[in-house]
């Protein structure tokens, strides 16, 4: 295929994606707007239009409907994320890619206007996925990337976000995450004091 035609096609794909994002219907109330996201009960995850990532409430203490509490007193939240990628209510694997892919492309202050925030990015962590694969009902989640933590309390946050994050996209499924090539102790090491 000539260069030529390769980029005739992807302009027109980019015409077309364009178009019907234009046309797209408002949304009825009570659902997320994109431009707005709303924190939220914990989304079923066979609700393919949106995925559930967890951001943090300082100093929370687990107060806050649907929280979660962490240590030094804050919450991890579920908040829908209903733009990027969205979950496959029948493939665990493609449904916890999604999650987390989202959450790591979220930036730290994209739900300030709803006291949350996104540890991960406010603490300029870069993490991403590698693959999920599913081992009977066990997924484990290869991620890679590196933590940069302001202080100690910055660690359960950060944990607590990943790891509720895959366990409400894992369609009941165990996991298990696999960081930087060290299986779950590097994981749980990376979240050590010590």
């Amino acid at each position: 295929m000539s260069k030529k035609l390769v980029t005739l096609l992807t302009a027109g794909l980019l015409v077309m994606n364009l178009a019907a994002c234009s046309n797209q219907p408002a949304q009825p109330y009570g659902q997320a707007d994109q431009s707005q996201p709303t924190p939220a009960a914990p989304a079923d995850a066979n609700d393919t239009k949106k995925t559930v990532v967890y951001m943090v409430k300082m100093e929370d203490n687990g107060k806050s409907a649907n929280s979660i509490q962490v240590g030094c007193g804050d919450s991890v939240v579920p908040v829908d994320s209903t733009v990027g990628y969205q979950y496959n209510k029948t493939d665990a694997v493609a449904s916890v890619n999604a999650a987390l892919t989202n959450l790591f492309g979220t930036t730290a202050d994209q739900f300030k206007a709803q006291n949350l925030q996104n540890t991960l990015a406010a603490t300029n962590s870069l993490l991403t996925v590698k693959s999920v694969e599913k081992n009977g009902n066990n997924l484990i989640a290869h991620l890679k990337g590196k933590f940069s933590f302001g202080g100690v309390c910055d660690m359960p946050r950060v944990k607590a976000q990943v790891e509720e994050t895959i366990k409400k996209a894992a369609l009941g499924n165990t996991f298990t995450i696999d960081y930087n090539g060290g299986g779950q102790a590097a994981w749980d090491k990376a979240f050590s004091s010590k």
